[in-house]
């Protein structure tokens, strides 16, 4: 490999802790061999034929972590039969036939129904999708990944995959891995797509430091000319051209917040690489934090910290619980600042058991003066000006009006909400979304909130309250 893509002492170290040993590989090939065969046989007894099941995920591609496998089989139906089998409940019936078999069955959602069936003491993932002849003219979501599939493992070298499960570590050590809405980052066919455009892990973060939004990548050359990028993708962070399907933007999912992340952190490493920053499965993880440890955390500020906790009369796939709860948020900020509180940093967390969510909202001040300066036009605007004191030299809750040392007219008027949490409450209708509607709200400071918490949920809270990332800077 060229020299810039040599392994720092560092990164043979991770390198040795991720990769899948001899004996691993041999138990995923098993276990994928076996889901294989039982797959194709329930569906051969359920009476379903012309169907094709494909090996994917990173296991397929060979770029997984040691104790992160992700092993999929995708049954590929006909594309003029495909989405009627889909509806008609395959899912269903091929769940049944497995579990009469003693397996282990979860149904999980996306676009459509999938399994997960443990195997062999791992997880598969089991997704139906269509066999289409050209990966630009995908009927459902997934029907791509076999090309993708195809694509990587044709690009990519041994020593390649290996660059491919460093970045993946890195990515994920630093939160902005996963292209689902509570990441918004790195899918791992983009981390794969950067390693097969920059060569290797090292080069990527390299490259990272002259990236500016939007970013745009584009492997295969589809197009000559970036502005139309930049009109087809507009508003994306970063633009990084499918090389099996040039319609698609592999990267739509990164934020801004997530290619910022990104950026900072491989500034960081390349200025001192540290173990870290990555993510090593299966290390040791830190206990749950109690409650007074995150309020120590916050210290002065939990009062001006506001918590809203949502809670679902049923459980909600996590992609659905996220965007609603990244809605509430987004309003909440909206009503906030629309009614003059300043926001030092907010944030949404769902919980994994997929029933409930919290936003969080951090606050320069919880409360607002009295009043609240208000400024007029200029008082040689002399039609407008005489229709400001018309209108606030009578009002008895007023002061002023004046003129100020510009030559504006001013006044001061109290304000209705003083106070953000009464604010929050008393306008709860305005932002609150229609999908947000049925959920259970509470909205209390921190302090108050917190011994409604629960693990996950304070683990994140501590987090948020350290503000810095572990790796930008040491905790105490």
């Amino acid at each position: 490999m060229p020299g810039a893509c040599k392994l720092a002492r560092v990164e043979e170290e991770i390198l040795s802790a991720i990769k899948p040993s001899k004996k691993e590989k041999e138990r995923a090939e098993e276990a994928a061999r076996r889901a294989k065969s039982l797959v194709e046989n329930a569906l051969r007894d359920l009476g379903i034929t012309g169907v094709n099941v494909t090996i994917e995920g990173s296991y397929a591609k060979d770029t997984w972590i040691s104790g992160d496998l992700d092993l999929d089989l995708f049954i590929l139906l006909p594309p003029s039969e495909c989405l009627d089998v889909i509806k008609s409940g395959i899912v269903d019936r091929l769940a049944a036939k497995l579990s009469s078999m003693g397996l282990t069955i979860e149904k999980h959602y996306a676009q459509h129904p999938y399994l997960r069936v443990l195997v062999n003491d791992i997880w598969v993932e089991i997704v139906p999708g269509c066999a289409v002849p050209d990966p630009d003219k995908p009927v459902t979501a997934v029907d791509r990944t076999p090309f993708h599939r195809q694509y990587v493992i044709s690009k990519m070298t041994p020593e390649m995959r290996d660059e491919a499960r460093l970045l993946k570590s890195f990515m994920k050590g630093v939160g902005v891995y996963g292209a689902e809405i509570a990441i918004q980052g790195f899918s791992g066919y983009l981390v794969e797509l950067l390693i097969i455009h920059y060569g290797c892990f090292r080069s990527v973060l390299e490259a990272a430091q002259s990236w500016r939004p939007p970013v745009v990548i584009d492997i295969e050359n589809h197009y000559r000319d970036k502005r139309v990028l930049l009109k087809k993708f507009k508003d994306a962070a970063m633009i990084v051209v499918d090389p099996v399907d040039p319609d698609r933007n592999v990267a739509a999912a990164v934020s801004r917040q997530s290619l910022a992340r990104f950026i900072v952190a491989s500034l960081l490493y390349l200025n001192e690489p540290r173990k870290d920053f990555f993510y090593v499965p299966g290390a040791v993880e830190k206990p749950r934090p109690l409650p007074g440890k995150v309020l120590a955390v916050y210290g002065s500020r939990a009062g001006n910290t506001i918590v809203a906790l949502f809670e679902s009369p049923q459980k909600l796939p996590p992609d659905n619980l996220w965007g609603i709860a990244k809605r509430v948020l987004r309003a909440a900020i909206r009503l906030l600042e629309h009614w003059g509180f300043r926001i030092l940093d907010a944030g949404a967390y769902a919980s994994e058991e997929g029933r409930r969510f919290i936003v969080l909202v951090e606050l320069e001040s919880r409360t607002l003066p009295q009043l609240q300066l208000h400024l007029g036009p200029p008082a040689w605007n002399t039609s407008n000006a005489y229709r400001f004191i018309e209108k606030y030299r009578a009002d008895e809750t007023a002061v002023g009006p004046w003129i100020t040392s510009n030559g504006r007219l001013a006044v001061a008027r109290p304000r209705r909400y003083r106070d953000a949490i009464a604010l929050l409450r008393d306008r709860m209708s305005e932002w609150l979304p229609s999908s947000a509607q049925g959920f259970t709200v509470s909205v209390a400071t921190l302090p108050e909130a917190i011994d409604r918490l629960q693990g996950d949920e304070l683990a994140w809270l501590l987090e948020t309250g350290y503000k810095a990332p572990h790796w930008m800077k040491p905790r105490r």
